[in-house]
């Protein structure tokens, strides 16, 4: 995560981003390094925008967990979770975060992911339920990715429209 900020304050540094005007946008895990992000370091960022992200690290580890064995169970959280064992991952997870939230963001998610279950979502919007800085879009029929072009289109008119309003050219 440390990375993301170090690579934008490098952009930064060299002229290449202005640094009033960057909002960051991922999915997955991208989704949650964006929401993490303007949590982490408001100052750096304008707005940030997920599509499927994680929001809850104990939850999504748990829902990995069956689909690993024991061994790469292990091995992934010792990734995630590093030489610390008494690291918190409630301390990562933007949901318990998110009453910190001071930048706009918009969160959306396929109801039917199973790779980053649909209930990330729903902690998150619960998490941030009335705060007008966030805003949502919930896809019924779609996953971690896009089956309908019309989805994928709405999603795409909304992430712009976002952007052009939260961090517009001008």
């Amino acid at each position: 995560q440390h990375d993301v900020t170090d690579g934008v304050n490098a952009m930064v540094r060299a002229g290449y981003a202005d640094p009033d005007r960057v909002c960051i946008v991922g999915a997955s895990y991208g989704g949650y390094a964006a929401l993490y992000s303007v949590l982490r370091n408001p100052e750096r960022y304008r707005c940030a925008a997920s599509f499927a992200g994680v929001t809850d690290w104990d939850k999504q580890l748990s829902h990995d967990r069956q689909f690993l064995t024991r061994k790469a169970s292990r091995s992934q959280k010792a990734r995630v979770v590093g030489d610390d064992l008494g690291f918190d991952m409630d301390s990562v997870s933007v949901y318990r975060l998110a009453e910190g939230l001071s930048r706009p963001v918009l969160v959306a998610h396929g109801e039917e992911d199973y790779i980053v279950p649909f209930d990330q979502y729903e902690r998150f919007e619960r998490a941030t339920r009335g705060n007008p800085l966030v805003r949502t879009l919930v896809f019924e029929d779609e996953g971690h990715g896009f089956a309908d072009p019309a989805n994928e289109q709405a999603w795409y008119d909304a992430l712009l429209g976002f952007l052009a309003e939260h961090n517009p050219p001008d």
